[in-house]
C-alpha cells in the first residue's frame, strides 16, 4: 500500500514537471496563482471527498442496518435504498439552478459559502442520528446535504471560471472538473487500497 502511494506522489510530481516543459499542457499550472481559481478548486475537491463518502456510508447503513431492521429482504433492500436516498436527489435538483440563477445576479461567493455550511451542518445532523432512526429526520438532513450541495456546486464553478482569462477558460474547465471527479474517486481508492490490508475485514455481511 505504501508502495502505491509513493508511486503516485512521485507520478504526481513527475506530471507537473512535465506539464511546465511541453507547448500545449492538459493543466496551466500558472492559473494556481490565481487566488480565486485555487481557493475554488480545493473546496470542491473537499466537497466532492465529502459528497463520495457520504453516499458510500449511507447506501451501507441503509442497506446493512436500517431496511433489514425495518423488515426488507436483503435482496430488495439495494432497490430501496435508492429510493430513500431520492429527498438528497431532490434538494439537489431544486438548489443547483436556483442558486446559480441568484448568484448570477447577487454573486457567487454568498451562496457558494451558505452552501457549503449547510452541507457542513447536515453531516452534523447526521452524526447525531441514533442506528436506527426516524425516517422522517433522515430525510430531512439528507435533504439538506442535497440542497448544500447545489448551493455550493454552481456558484463555485461560476466563481473558478470567471477568476480566469477568457482564452483559458477550456482549460481552467477540465481542470475544474478533474478536482471534482477525483475527490469523488478519492473515497473508492482508499476503500481499496484497505480492502488490500492484511487481516482487513470487511464491516457488514449480508445474510
Amino acid at each position: 500500500m505504501f508502495g502505491l502511494l509513493a508511486g503516485g506522489v512521485a507520478l504526481l510530481a513527475a506530471f507537473a514537471v512535465i506539464e511546465t516543459r511541453v507547448a500545449e499542457p492538459m493543466f496551466q499550472l500558472s492559473l494556481f496563482r490565481i487566488r480565486a481559481f485555487t481557493a475554488g478548486n480545493l473546496a470542491g475537491f473537499a466537497v466532492s471527498i465529502a459528497r463520495g463518502g457520504l453516499q458510500f456510508v449511507l447506501i451501507i447503513w441503509l442497506q446493512g442496518i436500517w431496511l433489514p431492521l425495518h423488515g426488507y429482504d436483503y435482496r430488495a433492500t439495494p432497490l430501496w435504498a435508492g429510493i430513500f436516498l431520492l429527498p438528497l436527489t431532490a434538494g439537489f435538483i431544486i438548489a443547483g439552478p436556483v442558486s446559480g440563477f441568484l448568484s448570477d445576479r447577487f454573486g457567487a461567493r454568498g451562496f457558494a459559502t451558505a452552501g457549503m455550511a449547510v452541507f457542513a451542518a447536515s453531516f452534523i445532523g447526521l452524526m447525531l442520528l441514533p442506528v436506527d432512526f426516524p425516517y422522517w429526520a433522515f430525510a430531512l438532513l439528507i435533504a439538506a446535504n442535497g440542497v448544500g450541495s447545489g448551493m455550493f456546486r454552481l456558484p463555485n464553478s461560476s466563481s473558478i471560471m470567471s477568476s480566469v482569462p477568457a482564452r483559458q477558460r477550456g482549460v481552467a474547465s477540465g481542470m475544474r472538473a478533474t478536482f471534482q471527479n477525483s475527490g469523488n474517486g478519492a473515497v473508492d481508492r482508499g476503500l481499496l487500497l484497505a480492502h488490500d490490508r492484511p487481516g482487513w475485514r470487511p464491516a457488514f455481511r449480508g445474510r
